[in-house]
């Protein structure tokens, strides 16, 4: 939409201000209280009514507000003195005079910023630290670092670092400067300062098109306890992840409402993590993905985690129809057509074909995906899971533990640590198996799958209660478990012992 008065056009889509067609600069607060005003003219708002419509309620001093009164009035050419546009109503407040009209905009070549992003990208900046705090040198770069890796995760991301000076931008470039120069979407950055015994870190997620801040935090670590710097990063990406992944899923939605192809992906990426696993949820998940490589057949990740769901349903029994089998390996050629020099969709089509017996073929693919990218988790999980088929227990585990590792809070954590279990119990190692099948029921409330993989272990520690407890847990959140499902995560055998001790 774009608001027009005398000469001037402000552009609240593209986030834009022009007078007598010149571009005019404005910083993001006060082209929101432009924004305000234009679209309330004749309208008088106090200074309180304004702290709650343009600063969200958040708490700002009246000269915060009258400076950037003093700042709108020079964007339009306007004054204190003349008051042409804004005007101070005596013990009220202040008012816009205009007459405004609206229209949706001519087209031209900025309109593009407002078109879906296919995929969107985060730059990374190193986190400053002051000079007198005492912190290591590279204390903020090797956060942002550990963000970058974890991050890797988010569906559709691409990862940018930069560093102040002749390493990348610096930060006296604005936000809009860095996306036209650099394409780049999202922007993250801090602080980090000593504060008494504690380490404060402020953390800000920056819309770059438009210059808008979309998410801010404080939080505190203490440096005297082990590991503080890693549960920093833990404490930041649970606090940004959700807000991250809500940008994302705004700047991949069209603006007329109807869907694209990477909105569906996202909505798939969710799916079984929200809704649990069952045969429902993989067909949902499906559906999903196959409208997004519908609405666009060029977007690879689509096909390549097509292939997954396909190949994954097929193996733990979700999915048994030989169609389902034909389909992932299907998707998985023609995914690796598209972009085969893509770690994701190598991680995703290595792992469908791993699950569907072609164990010899994935390894290479698997071990490409974490060449690419070496802080791709999913990749190096499935590696893991590839090398348990083949049979080589020591580097499967090591790939499991290491997949683990680099993304402490992924969705899919508790299937790899139930893939761990197994590695550990192919091994006689029950206690460690134990173990680490009790952490991955612990991680995910709607799995099914480690509930069984501990059962089958407490069948080979001898303890049937305790493996009956497992299954019991199970069917609560798969009623309709069969032998057949509890075999193939399980193998025949062992599979077979452990329905069979439990009454299955």
């Amino acid at each position: 939409m774009q608001y027009r008065f005398d000469d001037i056009v402000l552009d609240a889509t593209q986030y834009r201000l022009t007078r007598q067609g010149e571009p005019v600069t404005v910083e993001p607060m006060v082209f929101d209280l432009l924004l305000h005003f234009v679209r309330h003219p004749g309208q008088v708002f106090s200074m309180d009514e304004l702290m709650q419509s343009v600063w969200n309620g958040r708490v700002v001093s009246d000269a915060t507000i009258s400076s950037r009164i003093k700042s709108a009035r020079q964007a339009l050419g306007d004054s204190g003195g003349a008051q042409r546009y804004i005007q101070t109503v005596r013990g009220r407040g202040f008012r816009f005079d205009a007459e405004v009209g609206e229209d949706q905009g001519m087209p031209t070549q900025a309109q593009d910023d407002a078109s879906p992003v296919v995929n969107p990208s985060l730059l990374l900046l190193p986190f400053r630290t002051l000079a007198d705090d005492a912190l290591p040198a590279h204390t903020g770069e090797i956060l942002a670092a550990e963000l970058g890796a974890i991050l890797t995760r988010v569906p559709l991301l691409a990862i940018r670092t930069g560093a102040d000076g002749d390493d990348g931008p610096g930060r006296d470039i604005t936000p809009r400067a860095l996306y036209e120069a650099t394409g780049v979407h999202f922007i993250l950055d801090g602080r980090l300062h000593a504060a008494g015994g504690s380490i404060r870190c402020n953390a800000q997620l920056v819309n770059a098109r438009s210059g808008f801040q979309i998410w801010a935090t404080t939080l505190e670590a203490n440096p005297g306890e082990p590991k503080w710097l890693e549960r920093l990063v833990h404490a930041l990406v649970s606090r940004l992840e959700s807000q991250l992944l809500g940008a994302i899923v705004e700047a991949v939605r069209s603006g007329d409402g109807r869907p694209t192809a990477a909105l569906r992906y996202l909505e798939a990426s969710g799916i079984l993590s929200r809704r649990g696993w069952n045969r429902d949820t993989f067909n949902t998940t499906i559906d999903t993905l196959r409208e997004s490589c519908d609405l666009d057949p060029d977007l690879s990740e689509a096909p390549a985690f097509l292939s997954l769901m396909y190949a994954l349903g097929y193996r733990v029994g979700i999915l048994r129809e030989a169609e389902f089998e034909h389909q992932a390996l299907t998707m998985a050629e023609h995914a690796m057509q598209l972009d085969g020099m893509n770690s994701t969709v190598l991680g995703f089509t290595g792992c469908a074909l791993a699950d569907v017996g072609q164990v010899q073929r994935s390894l290479p693919i698997l071990r490409n995906a974490v060449e690419l990218n070496p802080v791709n988790a999913q990749a190096w999980s499935a590696l893991g899971s590839a090398c348990l088929l083949d049979g080589n227990l020591d580097e499967a585990i090591r790939h499991l533990r290491h997949g683990m590792a680099i993304s402490p809070l992924n969705k899919w954590l508790s299937l790899w640590g139930s893939l761990l279990s197994l590695g550990y119990m192919h091994k006689e190692d029950l206690e460690t198996a134990a173990g680490e099948a009790l952490l991955a029921c612990q991680r995910d409330d709607l799995l099914y799958i480690p509930r069984v993989v501990l059962a089958g272990v407490e069948v080979c520690r001898g303890d049937r209660a305790q493996a009956r407890l497992a299954l019991a847990e199970a069917r609560r959140i798969k009623p309709d478990l069969t032998p057949a499902e509890v075999n193939y995560v399980l193998g025949k055998r062992l599979g077979a012992i452990t329905a069979k001790t439990v009454g299955l």
